[in-house]
């Protein structure tokens, strides 16, 4: 229960109602006017002062519950919702910043490795969260870097993870013309491009270590939106 103290000031009721803030309780006096027949008013226990229902001596107006907080004009309802807004707005900026920034990146793909899948040229959205291999498993596309030259950026389809066996076709150079068989080491991924025929990828350059792994690929942004959900399988029986 609140502390309250009515005097007399030049012929006016004063109130003083301290107010209860982070800080502790700021004291704050309202000048009320001269006692009138028509004027009543009631302090309640919260600290709520019960005016007329004319809303004044003047007799016009409406009737209501004031606070001490309605004469500070950073209590204002306008004011409230208006830094609320602009709070919110605030926390969505920062949010949206950051998953851009540091979840999703845009990326250029260029060439025909890739084909139907991707186009020649284009840009794909690649998810972070995937970086060094977490989550990756067969027939995700994965952007990751070139294991003999890291200033260039693959985007291909896994084949195998650590532990499979892959069968390396003989388009590959040096193969000799043979089917082979590999096992995937530990820590390594073996990746190929959907268009074979063209595309340079594990079967020249081996295993790539599952640290080069940049995120995986979910969207095309070129040529229109469209999430990569299709399993390796459908990818081969358009082969």
């Amino acid at each position: 229960m609140y502390r309250r103290l009515l005097s007399r000031h030049h012929g006016r009721l004063l109130l003083s109602i301290p107010i209860p803030t982070s800080r502790g309780y700021i004291p704050t006096t309202t000048l009320l006017p001269p006692s009138n027949p028509r004027f009543k008013f009631q302090i309640r226990r919260n600290g709520t002062v019960t005016a007329p229902p004319n809303g004044g001596t003047t007799g016009s107006g409406g009737g209501g519950e004031r606070t001490p907080e309605d004469d500070l004009p950073w209590y204002h309802p306008r004011w409230r919702r208006a830094l609320t807004s602009l709070i919110i707005g605030i926390k969505l900026l920062a949010f949206t910043h950051l998953v851009v920034s540091k979840i999703f990146i845009i990326s250029q793909c260029e060439g025909p490795s890739m084909l139907p899948t991707l186009p020649t040229s284009g840009s794909v959205v690649v998810n972070n969260l995937y970086s060094r291999g977490r989550g990756i498993k067969v027939g995700d596309l994965i952007a990751a870097h070139r294991p003999d030259d890291m200033d260039v950026m693959l985007l291909k389809r896994v084949i195998g993870m650590p532990g499979d066996y892959v069968v390396v076709d003989p388009m590959a150079a040096g193969s000799g013309g043979e089917t082979m068989m590999v096992r995937v080491p530990e820590g390594h991924c073996w990746i190929a491009g959907d268009n074979l025929s063209h595309s340079i990828d594990s079967r020249f350059y081996g295993p790539v270590p599952l640290a080069l792994v940049m995120g995986k690929v979910v969207a095309q942004v070129a040529g229109g939106r469209r999430w990569f959900s299709r399993p390796f399988t459908e990818v081969l029986k358009d082969e």
